[in-house]
């Protein structure tokens, strides 16, 4: 084959002559100066070299296997190359020159190097896109801000619309689901809406109890459910009531702000929240925001669907991601719709229309909210003819439950089965003073006290006859409690020593999960029957306790717990249960204990009196003296 020379000019500079070029001077005959191979006989042959000896005499050289001055090969230079990848040796090899398998070892630290090294790109990822998120909520944040100096609303549609059409289109670019990328963008918008979370700065508030008998006196906290249906009992048939004692937490307050919007003669103090009576609500052409909390709005939305007309609703950032288009399942067959006013928004603000024919018996859906079960059967008794829930699961019949211990308190006819329920129509009868009990979920915190340290602990209050309350003190009573119960208080004692280990069912209940996980800790070797949540799964990861998941639930084993670091509780009542796990792990520390003072403002002010329980006084407000004047001395 011949090959063809590139043009000269594309070649680089050379040193000197091409070798073609070389060739034009002289040929190989013109060589006269060096001598031709037939005309070398003055060279002596191979044979005839005698100064050199032959190899069979090179008796004095030592052979390659007696140098022992000098290291081998494999001490010298380490193992050879084949040898690093584990192969042990070149004679290890078999027939096709194949090394043996790997050990399960060496196979194993490389696994675990390769999953390191992913958790550092991913989390490398997950940062910056935290950091950008920060970034991008403080600048609409900042919109909202100039938006609202002019009186106008926080959110721009004009620049959500843009936003939302760039934000598809690139998302469509990368191939990425544009469902989930709707979501996405939603939910990008509510960091800029939501409360800040101050950045944590220091050390947490450290939960390290004196492991004392525990003497102690409370009034408990009353069941805040309980209170709020009542109320809207009361506000909806127009009743004359004052609920007292009242904790005057976010929840309570929100739901009396609500149902004054909606024409009820409602006002509230620190301990009490009076209905005036005399009135009933009205939701025609109404604006009413009901906060953040989900059976807050339920009850409301509820309550509205015996009135014909529009109304809207609206929240606070939890409320607006709250999917409606479940409970659009169940409303249409009560004469009503819901329809969101945003449409990049799947939950409120929203426009309630009703006024339609309204069936006698429907059948809830699966997924549905259990708040939302209640919220209806609690409304019911407003309905034509009354209503009967069917398709009740176990999470939403205990929710339904409640209920119904209300509507039979008031004198409406409510009948509970296994999975319906059945209201009558009528209307409350509410005493003007009603009792209120207490709370199942905190005040089980309480009682669990003398299992953590001995002793004994009065509640004032009365504990209700229900399901949940029935199964907490079975609970406590199986782990060697007493249990009193009185009309008017409820008294828990610890006597003798706690078992070894104890099978604990209260886990099946999600609100009662850290109650169940603290007395789990205490115990050592304890068994948590139902499905455990992330966040309990965490807090045990952290505080260092060894449990291993099975068919029937969590098995919890003995051993040395720590802690170590900071945690940002999920919510108040995982709080509390930390407070109770401490007595076991002590030194947890926690990044946001005030939310449970807005909660349960006595808690902490109880908790650290602890084993006496005498709290300190709370702070007397001063009173305006409207008698003084400010004289002007010229």
């Amino acid at each position: 084959m011949i090959k063809i020379r590139k043009d000269d000019d594309r070649r680089g500079p050379s040193n000197g002559p091409r070798k073609d070029d070389r060739r034009d001077n002289f040929t190989r005959n013109d060589r006269d100066d060096r001598p031709r191979r037939d005309d070398r006989s003055e060279r002596p042959r191979r044979e005839d070299r005698t100064d050199r000896p032959r190899r069979d005499d090179r008796t004095d050289r030592p052979r390659r296997d007696d140098r022992t001055d000098r290291p081998r090969r494999d001490e010298s230079r380490g193992p050879r190359k084949f040898e690093k990848r584990g192969g042990g040796g070149r004679g290890k090899r078999d027939f096709f020159g194949n090394l043996p398998p790997r050990d399960e070892e060496s196979f194993v630290d490389k696994s675990q190097a390769v999953s390191e090294h992913r958790f550092n790109d991913i989390s490398d990822i997950d940062n910056q896109v935290l950091n950008l998120l920060e970034k991008r909520a403080f600048l609409i944040r900042k919109e909202g801000a100039w938006r609202k100096s002019r009186q106008k609303s926080l959110v721009d549609p004009k620049l959500e619309k843009l936003l939302r059409g760039s934000f598809d289109k690139h998302a469509g670019e990368l191939g990425l689901d544009a469902k989930l990328t709707k979501q996405l963008f939603t939910l990008l918008n509510q960091f800029s809406l939501a409360d800040i979370r101050k950045k944590f700065e220091g050390e947490g508030y450290k939960l390290a109890p004196r492991v004392e008998a525990v003497s102690a006196s409370i009034t408990g906290p009353r069941s805040f459910r309980f209170t709020r249906m009542l109320l809207t009992l009361a506000a909806s048939s127009g009743a004359a009531v004052k609920l007292a004692p009242v904790t005057m937490n976010a929840p309570n307050k929100d739901l009396a702000k609500a149902l004054k919007q909606a024409g009820a003669p409602i006002s509230w103090d620190d301990d009490f929240i009076r209905n005036e009576g005399d009135r009933t609500l009205g939701f025609e052409g109404n604006m009413i925001f009901v906060g953040e909390d989900h059976f807050n709005f339920y009850m409301l939305l509820c309550l509205a669907l015996g009135h014909a007309g529009r109304c809207k609703f609206t929240g606070k950032p939890a409320l607006q991601l709250l999917d409606i288009a479940t409970m659009n399942r169940v409303l249409p067959k009560l004469g009503a719709r819901l329809v969101p006013m945003n449409p990049n928004n799947p939950g409120l603000p929203a426009r309630l229309e009703c006024g339609g024919p309204m069936d006698e018996e429907i059948t809830l859906p699966g997924g549905i909210d259990p708040d939302f079960a209640a919220a209806l059967t609690l409304a019911a008794w407003s309905f034509p003819g009354g209503l009967t829930i069917r398709g009740l699961n176990q999470t939403a019949r205990e929710r339904v439950a409640e209920a119904v211990d209300v509507l039979t308190i008031c004198g409406i006819k409510a009948t509970l089965e296994k999975d319906s329920v059945t209201v009558s129509d009528g209307i409350p009868v509410i005493e003007e003073r009603p009792l209120l009990p207490l709370s199942v979920r905190l005040n089980s915190i309480l009682l669990a006290l003398p299992a953590m340290a001995g002793g004994s602990i009065n509640i004032a209050g009365s504990w209700p006859k229900s399901d949940k309350g029935d199964r907490v003190l079975e609970q406590l009573r199986a782990l060697g409690l007493r249990i009193d119960v009185a009309t008017e208080n409820i008294i828990a004692t610890m006597e003798g020593e706690l078992p070894e280990s104890a099978t604990i069912t209260l886990g099946e209940s999600e609100e009662m999960q850290p109650l169940a996980l603290a007395l789990a800790m205490k115990l050592g070797n304890a068994t948590l029957t139902g499905e455990l949540s992330e966040t309990g799964a965490e807090l045990l990861d952290r505080t260092g306790v060894a449990y291993e998941k099975t068919e029937s639930g969590v098995e919890i084993k003995s051993g040395e717990r720590s802690w170590e670091g900071t945690w940002f509780s999920p919510e108040p009542i995982w709080s509390m249960g930390c407070a109770l796990a401490a007595y076991s792990v002590p030194g947890i520390k926690l990044e946001n204990h005030g939310e449970v003072t807005s909660t349960w403002p006595e808690f902490w002010n109880f908790y650290n009196s602890l084993p006496s329980g005498k709290m300190k006084p709370k702070p007397v407000k001063e009173t305006k003296d409207d008698t003084r004047r400010r004289i002007k001395i010229r």
